[in-house]
């Protein structure tokens, strides 16, 4: 793996435990799996299909690499729920911490 993609990948993993705490959940093994795919797939550029249970921490898992990755991306939710609770719970906890860790930040 290249050093860059080793960076990417330690970011990721940063702002992943920052967006946990931040709505006060726990890491998940499968959820930082997800997350590193995630991570490889925008930075690869590649398309990624991810089926996964609940309880595995999907929404963070794809959300966290896609603020961290500084892109835009298209989230398709199955539920209206599903929906308002990224917009109006996750993102809003997340984003701060989750973006914080982009490399073109100085923070």
């Amino acid at each position: 793996m290249s050093t860059q993609k080793n960076q990417q990948m330690k970011l990721v993993q940063e702002a992943l435990d920052a967006a946990v705490v931040a709505i006060g959940g726990q890491a998940r093994e499968g959820q930082i799996e997800m997350a590193e795919a995630v991570a490889n797939a925008l930075t690869d550029r590649h398309h990624l299909l991810v089926q996964a249970g609940t309880g595995t921490g999907k929404s963070l898992a794809y959300l966290v690499p896609a603020i961290v990755h500084g892109k835009k991306v298209l989230v398709a939710t199955a539920t209206l729920a599903l929906q308002r609770q990224l917009v109006e719970r996750d993102l809003p906890k997340i984003k701060p911490r989750a973006s914080a860790r982009r490399p073109d930040r100085d923070g």
